[in-house]
C-alpha cells in the first residue's frame, strides 16, 4: 500500500473551449468536475493500476464529500481532516486541442488552516505507518503548515523503514531533501529552480526529471537514462507528471529495476495525457505502452 500525503486538496473543474481565447465571452463544449490536486491525481492512477492506496489531506466543512466520496467509490481510503471553514479550493482547467498552447489553469490559493492542523496531519499519517510500504508527500502546502513538514514526515517514514518519496517545488522539495527520500521527481523547471535556490549536494537514489513531451531522464546509481513518451497525446497533458509518479512507484515498491520502473512511468504518463480528465489512466494501455518505451544510457 501507497500513503499519498497532499495537504492541498483542491477539486478540478476541466472546461473544454474550443479557439478559446481570455477576452472573449465563450461557452464550454464540455465539463467536468473531480476532486483534484496532485494527491487525488496520485492515487487515482496508483488504484486504476491495480495498487493499494491511501490519501490524507485537508478538506473545508462545507463540501468535504465532493472530494471524499467519487475517491472512495472506486477503492481509495481517504482520510481526509477538516480543517477550515466555507469550502474546498477549485482549480479550472481550459482545455482547448485546436491550440498548441493549452491548457490553461488556474489555481484557487488555499484557505488559511486552523491551529493544530499540523499536529492533526503528522497523526493522522503516524497512524497508517504500520500498514503501508511506502509514502509519497506531494503538492504544494496548505497556508499555516511549517515549510519542512514534508521533511518531517519522510523523516519519520524512513526511520520506520518505507520507501519515501516527494514530488514537490520550492521550498516543500528543497527541505523534504533533507529527509533523503528514495526517489523525487520534479520537472525541468522545479529541477532548475532547486539547483538555483540550494546547495544540492546529494539527490535521491531514484531520481526522475521530466520534460514533458520531450521526455524523462532518471539518474540511478551514478547512471543516467533517457526514455521518450511511447506516443504524443495532447488531450490534456495536466496530470501527466502525477501519473508519472503514480507508476514509477507502483513498479518500485513491488521491487523492479529502476529502467522498469521508468519505462512503467513514462507508460502511464502517456495514458493519463491521452484523457481530457487528469488522473485517469486505462490499466491495458498502460501494460502496451510500457513495452513500447526504448531507453538509452
Amino acid at each position: 500500500m501507497l500513503l499519498v500525503v497532499c495537504p492541498n486538496l483542491a477539486i478540478d473543474r476541466i472546461l473544454e473551449v474550443d479557439n478559446f481565447q481570455s477576452t472573449k465571452v465563450q461557452r464550454s463544449r464540455s465539463v467536468w468536475i473531480q476532486p483534484g490536486g496532485k494527491g487525488s491525481n496520485v492515487a487515482r492512477v496508483f488504484r486504476q493500476i491495480g495498487g493499494a492506496v491511501v490519501l490524507v489531506g485537508f478538506v473545508g466543512r462545507r463540501n468535504s464529500r465532493s472530494i471524499t466520496e467519487p475517491l472512495r467509490r472506486i477503492g481509495i481510503h481517504v482520510d481526509a481532516i477538516t480543517a477550515y471553514d466555507g469550502e474546498n479550493r477549485t482549480c479550472t482547467i481550459v482545455c482547448d486541442q485546436q491550440s498548441g498552447n493549452h491548457p490553461t489553469v488556474i489555481n484557487e490559493e488555499s484557505p488559511q488552516l486552523e491551529p493544530g492542523s499540523a499536529e492533526t496531519l503528522l497523526a493522522r499519517v503516524e497512524r497508517w505507518f504500520p500498514r503501508v510500504d511506502g509514502v509519497l508527500t506531494t503538492g504544494s502546502l496548505s497556508r499555516g503548515l511549517p515549510e519542512d513538514i514534508y521533511a518531517e514526515i519522510l523523516a519519520r517514514a524512513r526511520s520506520r523503514g518505507k520507501i519515501t518519496a516527494i514530488d514537490a517545488a520550492g521550498d516543500a522539495l528543497r527541505n523534504g531533501l533533507l529527509a533523503r527520500p528514495a526517489f523525487m521527481k520534479p520537472n525541468a523547471q522545479e529541477f532548475f529552480q532547486l539547483l538555483h535556490s540550494s546547495n544540492v549536494s546529494i539527490i535521491p537514489p531514484h531520481t526522475a526529471l521530466t520534460f514533458g513531451k520531450a521526455g524523462a531522464a532518471l539518474i540511478h546509481e551514478g547512471k543516467c537514462s533517457w526514455a521518450r513518451p511511447p506516443r504524443i497525446y495532447d488531450t490534456n497533458p495536466i496530470g501527466s507528471g502525477d501519473a508519472f509518479a503514480a507508476g514509477y512507484l507502483k513498479r518500485l515498491l513491488h521491487g523492479a529495476t529502476a529502467v522498469d520502473c521508468l519505462r512503467y512511468a513514462m507508460a502511464a504518463a502517456a495514458s493519463d495525457a491521452s484523457t481530457l480528465r487528469p488522473g485517469f489512466v486505462d490499466i491495458s494501455q498502460v501494460q502496451s505502452l510500457a513495452a513500447e518505451v526504448e531507453t538509452t544510457s
